[in-house]
């Protein structure tokens, strides 16, 4: 019977470690028309995270612009 349940706890965690990895996050649609032509591959999880939280925001498109271009560069 534990065997059972360590088995059970083993797979739990590969099986929820597996469905963190494929939550991979993208940045919004929207950044395109915000900063058309940028190039938005390559990027951490921290920087989408960054980008996804400027768009969110009540700035102007130039204000979110510059915030987003200079985590780009």
């Amino acid at each position: 019977m534990k065997t059972l349940i360590a088995s059970a706890l083993i797979a739990s965690a590969a099986l929820t470690g597996a469905a963190h990895a494929a939550t991979t996050p993208t940045v919004d649609r929207e950044a395109q028309y915000v900063l058309p032509g940028a190039d938005f591959s390559g990027l951490t999880t921290a920087e989408i995270h960054s980008i996804n939280l400027i768009l969110s925001g009540s700035d102007s498109n130039g204000e979110q612009a510059a915030a987003i271009y200079s985590i780009l560069n």
